[in-house]
Order: structure tokens, then C-alpha cells, then sequence
């Protein structure tokens, strides 16, 4: 009559079922990655967003001793704004206009000025995005150092 074959269907699913309970009674704890602060404000400048982002570890957040500083320098002819300033912790934002002059013509430049004060010495990590900003990078920094960050806008 009918004969009971095992065939490689019933063993896969057997080690399939076995690994899955395994994982599940064994498995290791949660690892949860470190949480941050972000530093988020927002530049215009000639019409074109500039968005700075700096970052730290949040159990840093404590050791601060004032704002975050965030300064973008421009040329002295340049429209430019703090359009917003989100944020975990205190901040400042300001803008200087003492670059030379531009026509723009071939980009305006853009340096980006960022002091995170604090009593403990930690890593930072600074980058900036926006419209019409090409080749942007992160750079790392340190609290209490002023990390500078130079750019051009292309196409302005």
C-alpha cells in the first residue's frame, strides 16, 4: 500500500521550525545603538537653504555649559537669514556677513562656524545640505573646539 516517504521537504521544514525556536529562546539581548542629539538649524542665503546638522552622543546633553553656537559666514553683499532653529538642546544661530563681496557668478562661499560648549570633551559630527550646494561632506569635530566648515554655492 501507501508507503511513508521523508523526503528533503520534511527535514528543511524540521530545521527551519528548530532554528526559529532556537533564535527565539536563545537569542541575545537587544542591542540598542546610542542615542544622539541633533542640532538642526536652517540658513538662507541669496535664495538657496543651506541646512547645518551637528550631532553628539545624548549623554553628553548634560555637560553642556551654553548653546550650541552655529555662525555662517557670507559675503558682505549676501541676502541672508536664520529661517529656523530646531533642536534638542539651547541654540544660537547668526549670521556674518564678512566674506568678500561676490557676483556670484561662479558660486558664493559659505563657511560654517559650530562651538558646542561643555564641560566633558566629546565627538562631534557637523554636515551641511541645501540647494544648490555641491560635494557636501561630514566633518568631525570636538566640544569646546570651533569646528569650520567651508562651501560654495554653485549656481546662484
Amino acid at each position: 500500500m501507501g508507503r511513508l516517504v521523508f523526503g528533503r521537504f520534511p527535514r528543511t521544514l524540521a530545521f527551519c521550525l528548530a532554528l526559529t525556536v532556537s533564535t527565539l529562546t536563545f537569542g541575545g539581548g537587544a542591542s540598542a545603538s546610542p542615542q544622539w542629539c541633533e542640532e538642526d538649524p536652517t540658513f538662507v542665503v541669496n535664495g538657496a537653504i543651506v541646512d547645518v546638522s551637528t550631532t553628539f552622543a545624548y549623554v553628553y546633553a548634560s555637560s553642556l555649559n551654553g548653546p550650541v553656537q552655529f555662525e555662517l559666514l557670507v559675503p558682505a553683499n549676501a541676502v541672508a537669514a536664520v529661517v529656523s532653529l530646531p533642536g534638542t538642546v539651547p541654540m544660537t544661530a547668526k549670521i556674518t556677513r564678512s566674506l568678500p563681496a561676490t557676483l556670484g557668478l561662479l558660486g558664493v562661499p559659505v563657511v560654517v562656524k559650530v562651538t558646542v560648549p561643555a564641560t566633558a570633551t566629546f565627538g562631534t559630527s557637523t554636515r551641511v545640505t541645501g540647494t544648490y550646494l555641491w560635494l557636501s561632506s561630514t566633518v568631525k569635530g570636538t566640544s569646546n573646539v570651533t569646528t569650520k566648515v567651508s562651501y560654495t554655492l554653485i549656481g546662484l
